[in-house]
């Protein structure tokens, strides 16, 4: 590795991988009248956003009339049941009313039968079986008892009749009220029905809503693309002034670092990154990385180069860790191989713990301090005149690092 180019040759698809923009999603914009890239994707976001409030709204109107319908439908079920109790009410009552009407009419029949009797004998029959008693006392007794036959025969039809009117009552009373039940019933039947029309309106709204969301997830994903392209090429033609103004290996221009709000290709990588181990494991977490974030802090603090720099390099250089130089190698660098032959040169490691303590040894001593062979400012503008062979190499790092959190 004379000249120090021994890495980056800009592998970005590697950049596409976990941090891929989770849900980009949206609703159609008018694309015909917008020229920026940027505002169609906030276009697009808004009326995502919209879309999914009015899709909410629906389904939350939607759930509100399933269950008016199914109360409704309770409710209807519950004055079925009365009435059909009513019914059986109904049906016991009437049955009541006929067995004492047919008792009523045997007792009236029984009764002037022995009226009939009395007076076709001239009513001399009572008035004989008095004259037969032997004594006074006799006769009284016979008396009481002629007076009781007659007025138990009275009282009995009376009784029966009095029943009578009470089980006409009672049916007259199950029939008003069956009558209302029946109206009440009829009312919950319509009311079922008016709720299952309005239901069945808002399940098709929210379907509509739901495709309204889906079309803008699409139009959103169109916007992001659209914009991906224009920002590629932008950052191209970037690419391609700073290689023309590069400076030459061995001309001694050193790029000063540049303060900024943001990760750049002139952020000091010397500097403190602000990361921890935790937050960076977060980070890397589900990938062929995860839970080397102690491994990253530990190099900045060791050899002083920036955590979030050696993170978004080996992610560049490795696709996540998933290539077949860091599978097998322990390489997430990139370290010592060439355009020529790749794998076959690419220096090998014990993990990819010991490869991040090496390499960032490496670059902190040689790219990073003034002292070092291939110095040119401690920056990825600086370090790409002699690392890589890619002109647009630091913009990609630069790209991938100011992704992470």
């Amino acid at each position: 590795m004379p000249d120090g180019r021994f890495a980056g040759r800009g592998r970005l698809v590697a950049f596409v991988a976990p941090i891929v923009l989770l849900g980009l999603v949206a609703l159609p914009a008018a694309a015909d009248s917008i020229t920026d890239p940027a505002t169609a994707v906030a276009r697009a976001q808004a009326q995502l956003h919209a879309a999914r409030a009015q899709a909410t709204a629906q389904d939350n109107a939607l759930a509100s009339a399933q269950q008016d319908l199914a109360a409704s439908q309770q409710r209807l079920a519950a004055l079925q049941a009365e009435v059909a109790q009513l019914d059986a009410q109904l049906q016991s009552d009437a049955a009541a009313v006929d067995r004492l009407q047919a008792q009523l009419a045997t007792d009236r029949g029984t009764l002037a039968h022995f009226l009939r009797t009395a007076y076709q004998r001239g009513l001399d029959a009572p008035f004989l079986y008095l004259l037969s008693a032997d004594n006074f006392s006799t006769m009284m007794q016979r008396q009481v008892q002629v007076s009781k036959t007659a007025d138990a025969a009275r009282s009995l039809v009376a009784r029966i009749a009095a029943e009578q009117a009470q089980a006409q009552r009672m049916l007259e009373a199950t029939r008003s009220r069956r009558a209302a039940l029946e109206t009440a019933r009829r009312q919950a039947v319509t009311t079922a029905a008016l709720i299952s029309v309005e239901e069945a309106r808002l399940a098709a709204l929210a379907a509509a809503a739901h495709n309204a969301v889906a079309g803008s997830q699409q139009a959103l994903s169109q916007a992001l693309n659209d914009k991906a392209k224009a920002d590629a090429a932008a950052a191209a033609a970037a690419a391609a002034r700073a290689a023309a103004a590069r400076p030459k290996p061995g001309s001694g221009v050193v790029f000063g670092p540049v303060a900024g709000p943001g990760f750049s290709v002139d952020t000091n990588l010397t500097t403190p990154s602000g990361e921890t181990a935790d937050r960076l494991n977060q980070f890397l977490a589900g990938t062929a990385l995860a839970g080397l974030g102690p491994a990253f802090m530990a190099a900045e603090r060791t050899h002083h180069v920036s955590a979030r720099y050696l993170v978004a390099h080996a992610i560049e250089e490795s696709a996540w860790g998933t290539s077949q130089i860091a599978q097998v190698k322990h390489n997430l660098f990139g370290f010592g191989a060439d355009d020529a032959h790749p794998f076959q040169d690419a220096v090998s490691y014990p993990s990819f713990a010991a490869c991040i303590d090496t390499v960032s040894a490496y670059i902190g001593a040689n790219y990073l301090s003034p002292s070092g062979r291939y110095y040119h400012g401690p920056t990825l503008r600086g370090m790409n005149v002699n690392y890589a062979s890619d002109p647009s190499w630091a913009a990609n790092i630069a790209a991938i690092a100011a992704t992470i959190p």
